[in-house]
């Protein structure tokens, strides 16, 4: 799989919001009342995140988000 470039998402809005409580970890649950979303919304959105480049990780219920793949050099 080829690495590749991060798209960043537009500040203000609940996918930012979203990427920023994925900072932390959180739960669906806990996403989905952050952000006022039933939780095949939040989980629509983490696929948007994801094809923008931002590397989702789901351990024990909870979703975080990893370093981006960067381009190697």
């Amino acid at each position: 799989m080829t690495p590749t470039k991060l798209d960043p998402v537009k500040p203000g809005t609940k996918l930012a919001a979203l990427a920023d409580a994925l900072q932390t970890g959180s739960n669906l649950n806990a996403l989905s009342e952050l952000l006022s979303w039933q939780p095949h919304t939040v989980r629509a959105a983490l696929t948007r995140l994801r094809q923008r480049g931002y590397r989702i990780d789901l351990k024990e219920g909870v979703y975080s988000v990893k370093p981006a793949r960067g381009k190697k050099s």
